[in-house]
């Protein structure tokens, strides 16, 4: 048998018993499911078993789980919950964050040179070039895969869930901005112009899409919506992948951010549809993102995880806390500030555990960082590790300080 039939199904196996350990894990301690993806593609990766190797048909369909969690994201965001005034408080403490994360992600990648580690993939990229790749990394907010257990909580329709989801949408959305505009293959004014551009365009489009869709196209999602042709589902693949490519091949941008716009733009273009059909589309693409696309990108994440190289360098195992700690301070602390001044010590507390949790984005732009040999494996390795640690612990810790408040 073919041997990349043989990896897929490895990955495959991964992806179905991934859900039943998440479960059992809660007895002991609840393990997020996409921290469990991530070990058991280091299990079954060059790491331990060695039955899958990084890259192949998986880690490319896994791409596109990155851009549905991404699209989600934006479909989920709802402007009448968020105030202009949160989004404002909200994108003035992640330039804060940029500002502390690369200058700490500098002197990290600085002093781990001196160290003797290796922190390029390809030893000629510049410390500082590697720093600010880590930096906007550190400055991310998972909210996609955070947003189940405030959901779980009740937290999302609260002042204080509110004021989560302003910080956590700039915190997933301006990293993949700022990537996109310093390191674009164009002049960084050129970037810049080319983000306004893409922007200007996502709005006339909101523009269009809020008149709703035809009366035409209206029935026939309800007449194929329980039928092979379903034509909701069809809509929404062909907008994440006419904006992804819009994004990368014209204005080069990442294609996340197109990812993001799309969501954006289908829930506009969908909320003239029969609510049942509009729930029932919603239910089938997360069924598609998060029962394959997503579980494929965390397992093919651990696959690349480069255990042996940060498991043998005692310089960048120590890393994982400090990058740990990098991300509470200069993540957490300003995203914090979205709350009013009037809240108490504990919410604040609280805010930062939320904000400061980072993985799909770190991992995005870890795996860019590496491609390009702007990073060496071992550091992309130790802020991946980072990432699933706050994964684990932060979202408990920010329960925890609101259920004592």
């Amino acid at each position: 048998m073919d041997s990349a039939l043989l990896s897929l199904a490895a990955v495959l196996a991964a992806v179905v018993v991934a859900p039943p350990l998440a479960a059992l894990s809660k007895r002991l301690i609840a393990v997020p499911l996409p921290v469990v993806e991530i070990a058991l593609g280091i299990i079954i990766g060059p790491a331990i078993l060695g039955l899958v190797e990084p890259g192949g048909v998986a880690a490319t369909v896994g791409r596109m789980g990155l851009a549905a969690i991404i699209f989600i994201a934006g479909y989920e965001l709802e402007f009448r919950t968020v105030t202009r005034k949160q989004l404002g408080w909200a994108t003035s403490g992640w330039l804060i964050s940029l500002v502390l994360a690369v200058l700490a992600g500098i002197g990290v990648v600085v002093a781990a040179d001196a160290g003797g580690l290796q922190v390029s993939g390809d030893g000629s990229t510049s410390l500082v070039t590697t720093g600010v790749f880590v930096g906007i990394a550190l400055t991310s907010t998972a909210l996609s895969t955070a947003m189940p257990s405030m959901r779980d909580a009740g937290e999302l329709e609260t002042p204080f869930g509110r004021a989560i989801i302003a910080a956590g949408t700039v915190g997933q959305l301006a990293p993949l901005l700022a990537l996109s505009v310093v390191f674009g293959r164009r002049h960084i004014w050129w970037s810049v112009i080319a983000l306004v551009l893409f922007a200007v365009l996502v709005l006339l489009s909101l523009r269009i899409a809020s008149r709703g869709l035809p009366e035409s196209a209206r029935r026939l999602i309800t007449a194929t919506m329980h039928t092979s042709g379903n034509f909701a589902i069809r809509i929404v693949v062909f907008a994440i992948a006419l904006l992804t490519a819009v994004s990368v091949e014209v204005f080069d941008l990442d294609m996340l951010v197109g990812a993001f716009a799309a969501g954006v733009l289908v829930r506009q273009l969908l909320s003239s549809i029969d609510p049942v059909d509009r729930l029932l589309t919603e239910r089938k693409f997360q069924g598609i993102a998060f029962g394959f696309l997503t579980p494929l990108f965390f397992v093919t994440t651990g696959v690349a995880f480069d255990l042996r190289g940060l498991l043998s360098q005692p310089l960048a195992l120590a890393l994982v806390p400090v990058f740990l700690l990098i991300m509470f301070v200069a993540r957490g602390l300003p995203g914090s500030f979205v709350l009013p001044w009037t809240s108490s010590a504990r919410d604040r507390v609280a805010a930062m555990f939320w904000t400061s949790v980072g993985l799909a984005v770190i991992v995005a732009v870890v795996n860019i960082a590496v491609d390009e040999g702007v990073m060496s494996s071992v550091i992309g390795s130790a802020m991946v590790g980072a990432g699933m640690f706050s994964m684990l612990t932060f979202p408990t810790a920010a329960l925890a300080v609101r259920r004592a408040r």
